[in-house]
């Protein structure tokens, strides 16, 4: 298990990471990364702190990669999972929580890998070994560029492989959504939605380390950029960043191939495996850590504002509490029916996992909505900075805008403003849209809820019913 300057020292490899036209020196010192980095190498320590529950006691290696094939040690896997997203409020959606999951899936089924042509691939065992023992953080890309299908001329490129040889495959083009990949150590590749005959090249699942040469991430506008800690305090410490992913004839070794060509294999390495629960359970563990947050700043911004026993604002605090307990309710579902699958792998129970994924869209962005009609205007006064606080004759003014004698003005700015970067700033609007497509199209999460549903269940007690009368049974004169 790493420390958290190992890891931060790890992130100097010479990574191609651009931004705002220009080329990151050092991405850990860099404003626009250094403070999830810095977060990040927090939670590193944490691990390794006194009394900490994530690592395995036997191996010393954080539980988030363990495979879980005991009830203790999926109970155990949980445990270091929302001790992970406790720490950031759930704001860290594709943390080195996620795609650990899908390895130790990957790594629960290896024959589906076996590749009689290329032998030298598909090794998933190794690969999860190797991660798991250098506490990697591997962050995802696995959605090809939107384009425009009726544009022949377009230049849109989804990733595909162009060349393979002794060495490994050579691949060429593009993914989006790389959330975290300016900070992460690797990056997993592949294409989440089925491909059509025609598009072999396109059906790829690999690894590639951040400096890999040809690698090029292109990062989205920076938040936590905008102002202080203080100003944005979310942004601030779990701005983890999305990037678009380029890659100019990069090579990939056999090693950290697990998949090339099959587009069949593409959705069975998350379905025919435990890959795609153990990896998704953490969103669910997330979200509900993140709305415990929502839950508790919509109850101190009441009582700020004196109001918590007015019953209309009692209302709406308790329908944002009830969001949360519901997601609460199905991770505890998941995990209190979880099943052990074919290979030996305890599985959170897909029908509350998915039910939870296909209500992520709705509940998120709902909860977000009745938090800033909470608070109302008074998250749009706030003052442009903290300096404002700073400079005597504006404090004045301050106080008779915003002064609290039970909380002090500094208090009250610093909780609104912490209001704000959940309900209004980029930051706020970005976890908005990130938790509404999440796991793709809200049509597409559906169907995974609909898949795991025992409908065969609820079909058959409405037939019993049915059979007990007939026609006969109807009235008489």
């Amino acid at each position: 298990m790493r420390t958290g300057q190992e890891y931060l020292a790890a992130l100097s490899d010479g990574r191609d990471i651009r931004v705002d036209g220009r080329r990151v020196e050092n991405v850990a010192l860099d404003p626009a990364f250094a403070g999830v980095a810095q977060t990040t190498a927090a939670l590193y320590d944490q691990a390794l702190s006194s009394g900490s529950r994530l690592l395995d006691p036997e191996t010393g290696r954080h539980l988030i990669y363990a495979i879980p094939r005991t009830r203790e040690v999926s109970d155990a896997r949980r445990t270091a999972l929302e001790e992970w997203s406790e720490a950031t409020h759930g704001f860290i959606g594709r943390g080195a929580d996620h795609v650990s999951g899908l390895l130790a899936g990957f790594a629960s089924k290896p024959e589906l890998f076996h590749d009689i042509e290329r032998p030298h691939s598909g090794k998933v065992v190794e690969f999860h070994e190797y991660a798991a023992s250098r506490s990697l953080w591997i962050t995802n890309a696995i959605v090809p560029p939107q384009a425009n299908p009726a544009d022949p001329a377009s230049h849109v490129k989804p990733v595909e492989v162009v060349d393979e040889g002794a060495e490994g495959i050579i691949v060429d083009g593009a993914q989006m959504l790389a959330s975290g990949g300016a900070v992460a150590d690797e990056l997993f590749v592949t294409c989440v939605r089925p491909l059509a005959p025609g598009e072999e090249r396109r059906a790829l699942s690999f690894v590639v380390p951040l400096n890999a040469p040809g690698l090029r991430l292109i990062s989205r506008r920076p938040y936590a950029t905008l102002g202080t800690s203080f100003d944005y305090p979310l942004a601030a410490r779990f701005d983890e960043s999305d990037a678009m992913v380029t890659f100019d004839q990069v090579l990939i070794p056999w090693e950290r191939v697990f998949l090339v060509g099959n587009r069949a294999g593409l959705q069975a390495q998350f379905f025919d495996t435990a890959a795609h629960q153990l990896g998704n359970i953490q969103a669910i563990i997330r979200l509900a850590a993140k709305l415990r947050f929502i839950t508790g700043l919509a109850s101190l911004a009441a009582k700020a504002n004196g109001r918590e026993k007015s019953e209309s604002v009692r209302n709406a605090v308790a329908d944002i509490s009830m969001i949360a307990t519901t997601i609460e309710a199905f991770v505890e579902s998941a995990y209190a029916r979880a099943g052990v699958d074919d290979v030996g792998v305890v599985r959170p129970d897909g029908q509350f996992l998915y039910a939870a994924l296909g209500m992520q869209t709705d509940v998120y962005p709902r909860a977000i909505k009745l938090l800033g009609e909470l608070v109302g205007g008074g998250v749009i006064q706030l003052p442009a900075s903290s300096a404002d606080l700073l400079e005597p004759d504006e404090r004045a003014s301050m106080q008779r805008l915003m002064g609290s004698g039970e909380n002090g003005l500094d208090e009250r700015v610093k909780l609104f403003k912490l209001v704000w970067d959940a309900v209004g700033t980029e930051f706020a609007g970005r976890h908005v849209q990130y938790e509404r497509f999440y796991s793709g199209s809200p049509a597409v999460v559906k169907n995974y809820a609909h898949r795991n549903y025992p409908f065969a269940q609820a079909e058959t007690r409405v037939q019993e019913f049915l059979a007990g009368y007939g026609v006969e049974d109807g009235p008489r004169d």
